[in-house]
């Protein structure tokens, strides 16, 4: 029997400077602690506690617990509560330059969107209270 493949789960080629910014930052930590830096990335999820937000900017945001690269788009949605067979379209790209021109890429998609569960959890709140009011009446 065949595994299918999941979506949206292929790793970044890091370069060699990347990985050794990566390499540097211990669970739970941010490369900020070690060196300075400027913004927040670079983070190293920490397994047993909640992640920060996911920004459409986290293909740099978040690295892997234990592996020595950053998220891939797929890990990335599994934080913001998309189910696994959810598929995001359009280009991955790893980077971002001035010079590239692309709509919307997929860490883009997952980083902009509002995370299903919470949609769910508003939705369900505003159909209750309707309904509630709708009894009152």
């Amino acid at each position: 029997m065949a595994i299918k493949s999941i979506p949206n789960h292929q790793t970044t080629a890091h370069s060699p400077s990347t990985i050794e910014k990566i390499k540097k930052v211990p669970i739970g930590g941010k490369l900020s602690d070690v060196e300075k830096t400027f913004g927040s990335t670079y983070r190293r999820l920490h397994p047993d506690k909640p992640a920060p937000t996911v920004t459409r900017s986290g293909y740099r945001d978040f690295i892997h617990p234990y592996e020595d690269r950053m998220l891939t788009v797929r890990e990335l949605a599994c934080l913001q509560t998309f189910p696994l067979d959810w598929e995001f379209e359009g280009v991955r790209l790893d980077s971002y330059s001035s010079k590239r021109v692309t709509t919307m890429t997929q860490f883009g998609q997952v980083g902009n969107a509002v995370p299903p569960a919470l949609s769910e959890s508003i939705a369900t709140a505003i159909y209750e209270q309707w309904f509630a009011e709708r009894e009152e009446i």
